[in-house]
């Protein structure tokens, strides 16, 4: 079982990293055209954080099965707070954008939060111990950028200091107080034994049943999720007149919905009704609030939608992480989530671009139609997930024969021999 300091220490690495990325998100763009950027420069930087972090994932992961987690931690803890250094310092674009790009690649970690946890609960705790990485990242989302606002009055270099010494706060607690996890302190893990050992095996890996449609899933409700939410101020503003007061209201109810779920209930939710039903659960409640906003009459009807997209994240992306963990042999868990991690990426990087065209060309109602359409088709495939082993037997069981089911009997197993070099 996770000791609780090493959760804690975790909780606090996701949520430094992500309250560091929305302290200096907001101040960004505003940063950049002090320092004489164009809109094309502005996008750049922005852009950079999410390329870097897509690239970096698996890289992380896959050395964190060979070198140990917390080392790992450590190291990308170090990069953030010489990420958010430099971001203080800049004088010219090409700093700021190195800057942002240090930090998109450090944020590459929280695969290796999530491999942590796997190595150290067992069966549908896990669901609950990824619920907390989740509420760690939206309490951040949540708390950044008040926290990057009232220290922008003092320049608007100063809260990436802010931000690098919550880092550094957090690196120093990780190196006094997070331990390695479970299988690295007895001995047993061996990544070149692991099914994801080389390039070649860890593409086959993501691409067996169940792991490619538990990514397919997770790519398309992850898209349906930002392509709303990269467009959601544009069409408010455009039918209810409203302001970005009235959004930031909108956001913190939508972050505190998700912290709530995932850090409080989710855990009790899997353990009724299991990672596939809680995951199907999410899926349905997350088409229905994103496909009812073009339908809304009146702004107040928002908030009731509100907590319906927003508690379906929180139920989704915990039990689907814990299903694509225990899919996958103790050492590859940090590989694998880095290629989790590379699909979600793929889902946070076009989604916004697509909801931006079909905003613009087609319709302001379109990306919200579009979206809940791609949440419909996660939810179908979900359907054909079935309950993995019960935990006490997963332990025996090849990653391959851990799913009951009639799905899962009629599934090729051409898989290599994992056990060789």
């Amino acid at each position: 079982m996770l000791r609780r300091s090493g959760l804690g220490v975790l909780f606090g690495t996701v949520m430094v990293d992500m309250m560091g990325f929305g302290i200096v998100l907001p101040l960004l763009p505003f940063y950049a055209e002090e320092l004489g950027a164009s809109p094309r420069w502005v996008t750049l930087i922005i852009a950079s954080y999410s390329v870097t972090q897509l690239l970096a994932a698996p890289i992380w992961g896959r050395f964190s099965d060979r070198l140990g987690r917390r080392r790992l931690l450590l190291i990308g803890l170090l990069a953030s707070v010489l990420s958010y250094l430099m971001f203080a310092l800049a004088d010219n674009l090409w700093e700021l954008l190195i800057s942002r790009a240090t930090a998109g690649a450090a944020g590459g970690t929280v695969g290796i939060a999530q491999a942590y946890v796997a190595d150290s609960t067992e069966g549908e705790e896990r669901a609950r111990g990824l619920g907390l990485i989740g509420a760690a990242s939206g309490l951040g989302i949540m708390l950044g950028p008040a926290i990057g606002g009232a220290f922008s009055g003092f320049g608007l270099g100063v809260p990436g200091y802010v931000a690098a010494g919550l880092c550094l706060v957090n690196l120093l607690a990780a190196v006094v107080l997070l331990p390695e996890s479970r299988h690295f302190r007895s001995g047993k893990a061996d990544a070149s034994r692991g099914e994801a050992a080389t390039f070649k095996l860890w593409v086959r890996s993501l691409g067996r049943f169940p792991l490619r449609v538990l990514l397919l899933v997770y790519f398309l409700t992850l898209a349906c999720f930002t392509s709303m939410t990269s467009v959601l101020a544009l069409y408010t503003e455009r039918v209810f007149a409203m302001t970005a007061a009235d959004m930031g209201l909108v956001f913190t109810l939508a972050g505190g919905c998700t912290v709530i779920v995932r850090g409080g209930l989710v855990g009790r939710i899997v353990k009724k009704f299991g990672e596939p039903n809680t995951m199907r659960a999410g899926c349905l409640l997350l088409a229905l609030g994103v496909g009812a906003i073009p339908f809304l009459s009146d702004r107040w009807q928002l908030w009731f939608l509100v907590p319906v997209w927003a508690s379906a994240t929180g139920l989704i992306f915990p039990a689907l992480h814990a299903l694509i963990s225990r899919a996958t042999d103790e050492h590859s868990q940090g590989s694998v989530f880095g290629g989790s991690q590379v699909a979600g990426g793929t889902g946070r990087v076009l989604a916004p671009l697509a909801a931006g065209h079909l905003f613009e060309l087609y319709s302001i109602e379109s990306p919200f139609l579009v979206g809940a359409a791609a949440s419909a088709v996660a939810l179908w495939l979900a359907l054909r997930i079935p309950a993995p082993a019960a935990p006490e037997a997963e332990e025996k069981l090849d990653p391959t024969d851990r799913w009951t089911g009639p799905v899962a009997a009629h599934e090729p197993r051409d898989q290599p021999d994992t056990k060789s070099p």
